[in-house]
């Protein structure tokens, strides 16, 4: 993941380069240049960091339960995607700061600006740019520093001892497993309970399984997380903290309880969401009508 965030700097840079490459030569079309850079630059933006880093998986989800595309999004459409945006926004930022140095300098008649100020704009630009850039990078880096961030956590989903366990919990309705969260400040909260989210976009559906807190004492906390029902889970560990002997032996302890427990358990919370739901139309109703009975209640 954080191989594949890093990989973003190549076709950023190589979109500064095109995009400085060509307004150099540009002749003309300023304007038009800077007007497409502008409105590009935030959708780009949106796209790479979407299907980049912690986001892609959510993204992949999110996709997979629209049902509209002509194809099956996978990881690899989504690394392309980004990396093409990564492109496009290393382009329009090259399209702003030259376009604007290339306005400039055709506006202005020989000997009418000193060298001193003949690009300031276009290097008021590149500074704004860079310090967006430079600000969005230290925030992603922040929060991946973070304990159970992104770039302190390994998938280990992958390891031949945990084979069993990604296929009892492979064929649950579920895209998301947490044991032993932590919270904003890092501390580690819930020992005795793994919390599983669906793979329904928009399904606030939150299952609680009862588990023993003995394994929290030995130092185990894990997240796991899937774009749909039929990809293996990822099992995000902070390897330096949680020992594998005692990681393998919890998930082969909660597995066969969680394969056991979670179907029934989401349909009475599917259908208690349900009816909380029926009970604030009903509210929501009622409150309507008695509204419009206020209306002409009063003699006149």
């Amino acid at each position: 993941m954080f191989l594949g965030v890093l990989l973003l700097w190549v076709p950023l840079l190589l979109g500064l380069w095109v995009g400085r490459w060509r307004r150099k030569r540009a002749s003309a079309g300023t304007s038009g240049a800077r007007l497409w850079a502008l409105l590009n630059l935030p959708g780009a933006l949106f796209l790479m960091m979407a299907c980049s880093g912690f986001m892609a998986p959510r993204t992949l989800a999110w996709l997979s339960t629209l049902g509209v595309l002509p194809f099956t999004p996978t990881s690899g459409v989504l690394q392309g995607v980004a990396l093409f945006a990564a492109f496009v926004v290393g382009y329009s930022i090259a399209s702003l700061i030259w376009s604007g140095a290339t306005q400039d300098g055709a506006a202005a008649p020989t000997g009418a600006q000193g060298p001193a100020n003949k690009h300031s704009h276009s290097k008021v630009l590149a500074i704004m740019c860079a310090t967006i850039a430079l600000g969005i990078g230290a925030g992603v880096v922040s929060v991946g520093l973070q304990k159970g961030g992104f770039l302190t956590t390994s998938d280990v989903g992958g390891l031949p001892e945990l084979a069993q366990v990604q296929e009892q919990l492979r064929p649950l309705e579920a895209c998301e497993l947490t044991y032993h969260r932590r919270d904003k400040r890092g501390h580690r909260q819930h020992p005795n309970s793994v919390f599983i989210r669906t793979c329904t976009m928009g399904e606030y559906v939150s299952v609680l399984i009862e588990v023993p807190g003995t394994w929290a004492s030995k130092g185990v906390g894990f997240e796991m997380s899937r774009a749909s029902q039929s990809d293996p889970w990822a099992i995000l560990v902070e390897k330096d903290e949680v020992p594998f002997p005692e990681l393998r032996d919890a998930l082969a302890h909660f597995a066969p309880l969680i394969a056991a427990s979670y179907p029934a358990e989401l349909r009475r919370q599917r259908a208690s969401a349900g009816e909380m739901d029926r009970h604030l139309e009903e509210q929501q109703r009622m409150e309507r009508e008695r509204k419009e009975r206020a209306k002409d209640s009063y003699p006149k």
